[in-house]
């Protein structure tokens, strides 16, 4: 087992962490008993997301994932333009994840497919907060933005 950089996410008796191995952990709440394990293919360094029964992470691979909590089984991934050290916020219909490439990416929660991306031009390696109709988010410019969700 690798290193543990990213922080658990715990929801339905399960807490789900990344590691440095490549890959996702799922670990029963109260006994600590191994429930999955899911090979992201490269280190893990975004922070998991649960929401309805599905854990949401980002790989430095560049793919973003969406699992079954349960299982552990995929429901979709989705390839965007470099490495991700962003966690995602999941709100709605979107999943909202920054990228190395130098986005906000807002993925369909239900596909993955990219709704839209709004460019900084530096990368993205914060967690977005969605709070009152808005993302905020930061880059590496130094700059904080705040985008109004449609």
């Amino acid at each position: 087992r690798g290193r543990i950089f990213s922080s658990p996410a715990v929801a339905d008796g399960i807490v789900v962490v990344g590691s440095d191995d490549g890959n996702i952990y799922a670990r029963d709440a109260l006994t600590g008993k191994e429930r999955w394990t899911f090979p992201a293919g490269d280190e893990v360094f975004s922070s998991p997301s649960i929401v309805d029964g599905t854990v949401f992470f980002g790989a430095h691979t560049g793919f973003v994932y969406a699992l079954d909590t349960a299982s552990g089984l995929e429901r979709w991934k989705t390839r965007i333009n470099g490495p991700v050290f962003s966690s995602p916020a999941v709100t709605g219909g979107h999943v909202y994840i920054g990228s190395s490439d130098g986005h906000l990416y807002a993925l369909r929660r239900d596909d993955g497919e990219v709704a839209w991306r709004f460019e900084v031009g530096a990368r993205v390696w914060t967690s977005p907060a969605v709070v009152g109709g808005r993302i905020y988010f930061g880059s590496h410019t130094g700059s904080i933005y705040a985008l109004a969700l449609q």
